[in-house]
């Protein structure tokens, strides 16, 4: 070690950035990724704890993830990436598919919601002979919501 603090200050620095990113590589051994976004990190054994696009986002920073992500994806790759989500909120979130909007529930009642292209239809809003699709009302688009722990279905 040199005698001028300021190379004794990086060299130190230098040695703690070395030491975490050993950290980081030997909790990646025991199956633990954080979410790109806050970092928090999760097990990746459990399924429903963070979704997968490219890059790991958990279900607390899945919105703001998409608002920034969807823009940046080709056509194809965006209805890839959609039919995943979809499906990873719906299995592990108890998220809901609402092709109305007169069956979406208020904003109080909702902890998430997303707006992806229809499954039904291939985000078409046309059935395979060419009538509305009944899924999405045509418009080729569905609400997937997961509403807040107390709130019922909507009665509206």
């Amino acid at each position: 070690m040199s005698d001028d603090p300021e190379n004794g200050a990086d060299e130190r620095l230098a040695s703690i950035e070395r030491g975490l990113e050993h950290l980081k590589a030997g909790v990646g051994l025991l199956g633990i990724t954080p979410c790109s976004l806050c970092n928090t990190y999760y097990r990746r054994s459990d399924p429903g704890a963070l979704f997968h696009c490219g890059e790991f986002v958990c279900y607390d920073c899945v919105s703001q993830w998409w608002l920034r992500r969807c823009p940046e994806l080709s056509v194809d790759d965006r209805q890839k990436a959609e039919r995943e989500l979809r499906r990873w909120l719906v299995n592990h979130h108890h998220a809901e598919v609402i092709g109305r909007s007169g069956e979406l529930p208020k904003p109080e009642q909702l902890l998430l919601k997303l707006v992806t292209g229809g499954e039904k239809c291939n985000a078409s809003g046309k059935t395979y002979t060419g009538g509305r699709c009944p899924h999405c009302d045509g418009r080729g688009t569905v609400w997937v919501i997961v509403r807040a722990p107390d709130a019922g279905p909507s009665l509206e």
